[in-house]
């Protein structure tokens, strides 16, 4: 598990593109909560930050949040599982979801609001390609970073899925560490 990662008032600030002044009105009015080391210094969690952007329905920049909900879709629910503790296991302040396919998916997306979507090329209905498309021309899912996977990648199917919005395609059988790698999580994984 990460450790606590506190941030000053001015660091605060700059991350989420507001005024210092008004950081600190947010938390002398007790909206974001704080503490006050003993030079007299505001610290914020990180993990406050976000909540406190999540209720205010912010937008909340990709450097403060990272990945912490992740949406893996796939229509084999063997994989689902093992995967899913796997990657619980290796990082464990992750968050997984499922879905078994893309409509499902569409849904879970809606509720849950991952950070990260892992997808699979080949679904019925919706494939993985249109499924990218379709987060990355909605207003509230166009910074959802998606990972597509596949059993035959081709130069082919990495273009289609770039050009989709995703960050990259990943071979099957997947490699959680390389996943949790390109998720910038490579760093938060646990040893045990």
């Amino acid at each position: 598990m990460p450790t606590t990662d506190y941030v000053s008032s001015h660091q605060a600030a700059k991350l989420i593109s507001a005024s210092p002044s008004a950081v600190l009105n947010w938390i002398d009015d007790g909206l974001l909560p704080a503490y006050r080391t003993p030079g007299g210094h505001r610290r914020v969690e990180r993990s406050a930050l976000i909540r406190f952007l999540r209720d205010h329905e912010m937008p909340i920049p990709r450097s403060l949040a990272g990945v912490a909900r992740l949406l893996i879709v796939d229509d084999d629910e063997k994989f689902l599982r093992t995967t899913s503790r796997l990657l619980k296991r290796k990082a464990g302040h992750l968050t997984v979801e499922t879905a078994a396919n893309s409509m499902d998916a569409l849904l879970r997306i809606g509720i849950f609001r991952p950070d990260a979507v892992l997808v699979d090329t080949y679904m019925a209905g919706v494939n993985g390609v249109e499924l990218c498309r379709r987060l990355q021309a909605g207003p509230e899912t166009n910074q959802t970073t998606v990972v597509a996977m596949s059993g035959r990648v081709t130069a082919k199917l990495e273009a289609a899925f770039v050009d989709a919005g995703a960050v990259g395609v990943l071979a099957k059988p997947l490699d959680t560490n390389l996943l949790l790698d390109v998720l910038g999580l490579s760093n938060v994984v646990s040893t045990t």
